[in-house]
């Protein structure tokens, strides 16, 4: 009972204090309504947005896959350009670098990835750049550079799930680079922190 009465106390106390102060109590329930709206209608609108994006991304792989890469790769321009901040958008340049790579397009690839790499959203996805990134070094007869961006990588993301891939990579073009002892160590490199993997098992092939 004593419970009760302290309760039916508080709640009389919280009456009389909004009846002392209607007015800026009533104002400040109307701006929290209002940000409320504004928050709610944002969500929305970026949930809306990010569906148009995806849908679009979805029609952009579908016209790429039945062969008809130039009208594909003009919805990944427009995915890009009008959703730029979606994660589609993210996923369309990498589909649109692969592309450039693919035409031998190696100074525009390096463009659009160089961009991706410092500013994608979210930035969980910017390693996804780099593989890329070495592959149009590589392609393009430039080791030196292949073995810098890759490196960069390796101390950026020592944990991400593409570093044994790059390793791999960084070992290769090391090999034919000429540079054997580097090359060696990063095979050795990829055996010990990758033991039991497919990687570990080519590392050791090429260390025999």
């Amino acid at each position: 009972m004593e419970q009760e009465r302290q309760e039916n106390a508080a709640i009389i106390d919280v009456i009389n204090w909004i009846k002392k102060h209607k007015e800026p109590f009533f104002t400040t329930l109307v701006i929290i309504a209002v940000i409320a709206l504004i928050i709610t209608f944002v969500c929305i609108r970026i949930k809306m947005v990010n569906i148009a994006a995806s849908d679009k991304l979805n029609m952009a792989t579908q016209v790429i896959s039945s062969g008809n890469i130039d009208q594909g790769m003009i919805l990944i321009d427009d995915i890009i350009n009008t959703y730029g901040k979606t994660p589609s958008a993210s996923q369309a340049v990498i589909m649109k670098a692969g592309n450039l790579i693919f035409q031998k397009k190696y100074d525009e690839a390096e463009t659009v990835l160089k961009n991706y790499i410092e500013k994608a959203n979210p930035k969980a996805v910017r390693p996804i750049g780099y593989p890329l990134l070495i592959s149009v070094y590589d392609n393009n007869n430039n080791p030196e550079q292949a073995i810098f961006v890759a490196k960069e990588f390796l101390t950026k993301y020592p944990d991400n799930y593409l570093a044994p891939s790059v390793m791999e990579t960084l070992a290769r073009i090391y090999e034919l680079s000429g540079q054997e002892e580097e090359s060696k160590n990063v095979y050795k490199d990829i055996s010990d922190k990758f033991a039991g993997t497919v990687y570990a098992e080519r590392a050791n092939e090429k260390l025999k």
